[in-house]
């Protein structure tokens, strides 16, 4: 007989792993920029955003231009955050185009563990 690969994990060890009940969720964000925007402008938005766009949301960003937000520190991100996110975006003059994915796994990826196993 062959051992079944899913079974149930103790609640230690769903944490660990950020599985189930401890699932971190966060989101993909892309944009694309002005070619027009000089060196300054470019870094006056970076600045700008993860100021005013993610750590005022308690929030973490890992990237460039297509990047990931996930909840600084452990926590997932929520819906509210992904539409603060875009919103800013949005309005912020030299951004062209955004798009911000859903709220996915943001340890084990869209089809990850993150199943109560």
């Amino acid at each position: 007989m062959i051992p079944s690969t899913r079974h149930r994990r103790t609640r230690r060890l769903r944490k660990k792993l950020r599985v189930g009940d401890f699932r971190e969720l966060g989101f993909a964000v892309s944009l694309r920029l002005s070619r027009t925007l000089s060196d300054r402008d470019f870094d006056d938005l970076w600045a700008r955003f993860i100021v005013h766009a993610i750590e005022a949301r308690d929030l973490a960003f890992g990237g460039g231009q297509d990047g990931f937000v996930t909840r600084a520190g452990r926590g997932s991100a929520t819906e509210a955050d992904r539409e603060a996110v875009r919103a800013w975006l949005e309005a912020q003059p030299g951004v062209e185009a955004v798009t911000v994915g859903p709220l996915e796994d943001a340890w084990h990826g869209p089809s990850g563990s993150g199943e109560l196993a």
